[in-house]
């Protein structure tokens, strides 16, 4: 083989072997950007000095969760009754014992961890797009500063 012949033959096997590669290259960045995108950090919201936090739709997010856990004194959860399917978007109120707003927000999941001053709170639940009062939940939970609660709301059926 001649050498112009030899040259052009090795770069046009290197461009075929590369053009070759790219899709799976293509693939693999796409794959780790969707995997990036899949583990970006959780915000803490902080609302009138509450902060709060809300999620668990895939496992990077409920590993987020779980190792922040300590940091909230307040736990709720979301679920169907009967399946234990989770349940996200779900109006969540925090009220004092004299009923004054301290905490409204929209659950982005099945989790939703607050932090909370110590004192005694109904927390009130109901599932966004969902009219009337009959599918709101009402608890009273009461808060010390070394402990968290956990409420867990079912709903008997996906609203």
């Amino acid at each position: 083989m001649r050498p112009q012949s030899r040259a052009t033959a090795i770069t046009l096997g290197l461009l075929l072997g590369g053009a070759a590669l790219m899709p799976a290259s293509a693939e693999q960045a796409m794959e780790a950007s969707s995997s990036a995108a899949e583990e970006r950090a959780m915000v803490v919201a902080n609302e009138a000095g509450i902060r709060h936090i809300s999620g668990g739709v895939g496992e990077s997010e409920r590993t987020q969760l779980n190792a922040m856990a300590n940091e909230f004194n307040l736990h709720l959860m979301f679920a169907t009754q009967g399946s234990g399917e989770y349940l996200s978007a779900v109006q969540v109120n925090v009220l004092d014992t004299k009923d004054s707003p301290v905490l409204t927000a929209v659950s982005t999941g099945p989790w939703f961890y607050a932090q909370l001053p110590a004192g005694e709170y109904q927390v009130e639940v109901t599932p966004t797009g969902v009219r009337g009062d009959e599918l709101t939940q009402r608890k009273v939970v009461r808060l010390d500063r070394s402990n968290s609660s956990q409420l867990d709301f079912y709903w008997k059926n996906s609203p």
